[in-house]
């Protein structure tokens, strides 16, 4: 509504491997310990994966798995430089198949569930587990399939980025240098040879991080340079298409592999932590509050917007458009760009969404007829220019049926999969006609359902009370209005896979739900400024 992991599809085999968060978790446990540590021999012939960290930082592992039914793992360790560990990989629970990877988390500091950050391979606010895709890093890919006579399957990434080089070495085997169980990767410093316009340094040393591609489905400066100095891992998306290309590898005779994260010699500095600010009385209505990471809010740039914006305590907001526009940002809120819908698809916006955001939301509605009237094949069409903006993705946000088998976002989805196009979260739009204490419940079976489906970090991304069910949109009291953002807002701040909410809207004049009245907040205005 509007008002005035692995990068492309390859063999049947390594299709499944695109790099998302899964939706159960698989508790491992695991063993660390100093340079010598040996394999720690997997239940029920699963086999197991070594970590080991020859960088001279700490290293928190984090690991992503592919919505296939593949079982998360939890409990991943944190390795201290000349440290390792060893995991089980579940691959005989849950679908019966483990399809995956593994990457070094750096630099990373903060409270554990709320400011937890990393420097490179960020992906969520926990050190033992990952809750979102994982930012652009190096990348160690797994299929464990018991049923695959010719599994487990391997590679060493770098389509997406560079950060420290990774290998990957067959356990209880000698590795031939070609062919089955041969090294992946290479044990080489390839930050030294990023060009200069994809290198991402620590603002605080000036030591190189990251290197990220700039185009991963096609040969750039970027992939030649990895390819030149290690050829045995993945630079672009269809590298795996030359002739003699050496890339993916397999190993049936093993009862594990060994993944080492190498050093180049440029551990990113710790990023300062954020202390939590100290416990205090709840404040009076109206008065000040710190901005709230997940909430905030849409709006339209009428009077009195910014003014309301800086006032209702949200932590970020969108506008249905690639910039922030006529409306001041205030300080410590994010503004998050949107391409609206087909013809937002050009260079001038792309560029002005990269400039000013670091997620974008896709298409607005596109199964709507008023809104931006796409159909699935067009906007999968188009995505893989919004990719190349580099930004954290969401998938466009159909008005309706989000949960439903089938439907527009089904299928854009299960085409994304297909083409290997990445989308790393499900913006969602809800509109309840029922204005009783049953609508959180009924919100809340809703965001459920689509997590069910997709295993994906969801921001609802609109939301209110309104009955569409007659010609007449009906509108709930400010009473029936009040207690519904309580309680949602209670309940979307538990659920640990909601990434982000934004009421509909700001301001009255762009809806009747509206929280302000120009600058001043309603009752449900206040009741939104209070939810922490």
């Amino acid at each position: 509504m509007r008002f005035p992991r692995f990068p492309r599809r390859r063999s049947l085999l390594f299709a499944f491997l695109l790099i998302v968060v899964a939706a159960t978790a698989a508790a491992s446990s695991f063993r660390s310990s100093g340079s010598d540590d040996g394999v720690l021999a997997g239940a029920d012939g699963e086999h197991t994966i070594t970590l080991q960290n020859k960088t001279d930082s700490k290293v928190w592992v984090g690991s992503t798995v592919n919505a296939d039914g593949s079982n998360q793992i939890t409990g991943l360790p944190v390795l201290d430089p000349g440290q390792s560990a060893t995991l089980t990989i579940p691959e005989r629970s849950g679908a019966g198949h483990w399809r995956g990877t593994f990457f070094a988390r750096q630099g990373c500091s903060g409270d554990e569930g709320s400011t937890f950050h990393c420097a490179v391979g960020d992906c969520g606010p926990y050190a033992d587990h990952c809750s979102t895709g994982e930012q652009p890093t190096s990348l160690a890919e797994f299929n464990f399939d018991p049923s695959d006579s010719l599994a487990p399957w391997y590679d060493v990434s770098y389509v997406n980025a560079v950060s420290v080089p990774v290998t990957i070495t067959p356990n209880d085997v000698a590795p031939p240098e070609e062919g089955e169980c041969a090294v992946s990767g290479c044990a080489t410093d390839l930050l030294s040879a990023c060009p200069a316009d994809n290198l991402t340094k620590d603002p605080a040393t000036g030591k190189a991080l990251v290197c990220v591609n700039p185009n991963r489905d096609a040969k750039t400066p970027y992939s030649d340079a990895v390819t030149g100095k290690c050829p045995k891992a993945y630079a672009w998306s269809k590298q795996d298409t030359e002739p003699g290309n050496h890339t993916v590898y397999q190993c049936t005779k093993c009862t594990g592999m060994t993944v080492t994260f190498e050093g180049n010699g440029n551990a990113p500095a710790p990023q300062p932590v954020v202390e939590p600010a100290p416990e205090q009385s709840r404040p009076e209505a109206g008065a000040p509050v710190a901005p709230t990471a997940r909430k905030g809010v849409s709006l339209n740039p009428v009077d009195g917007a910014a003014q309301a914006l800086a006032d209702s305590g949200a932590g970020w907001y969108y506008n249905w458009a690639s910039s922030s526009g006529a409306v001041a940002k205030p300080e410590g809120v994010e503004y998050v760009p949107m391409l609206w819908g087909p013809g937002s698809v050009t260079d001038a916006e792309l560029g002005a969404a990269s400039k000013e955001g670091t997620e974008l939301l896709g298409f607005n509605e596109p199964d709507s007829g008023s809104q931006s009237n796409m159909s699935p094949e067009q906007a999968l069409d188009l995505w893989p220019q919004l990719e190349k903006t580099g930004l954290r993705l969401g998938a466009p946000a159909v008005a309706s049926g989000a949960d439903v088998e089938g439907g527009w976002l089904d299928r854009f989805m299960k085409g994304a999969s297909d083409r290997g196009l990445r989308v790393d979260f499900i913006p969602l739009h809800w509109y309840g006609g029922d204005f009783g204490p049953g609508a959180t419940d009924q919100l809340r079976g809703y965001i459920q359902a689509v997590w069910d489906r997709y295993h994906k970090p969801v921001w609802l991304t609109e939301y209110a009370l309104i009955d569409f069910s007659q010609p007449t949109p009906r509108y709930p009291s400010e009473q029936e209005q009040t207690d519904f953002i309580k309680a949602s807002t209670h309940m979307l701040n538990s659920l640990d896979f909601v990434e982000r909410y934004a009421w509909f809207a700001l301001n009255k004049q762009t809806s009747p739900t509206g929280l302000y009245d120009g600058a001043t907040a309603n009752n449900s205005g206040r009741a939104y400024h209070d939810a922490n």
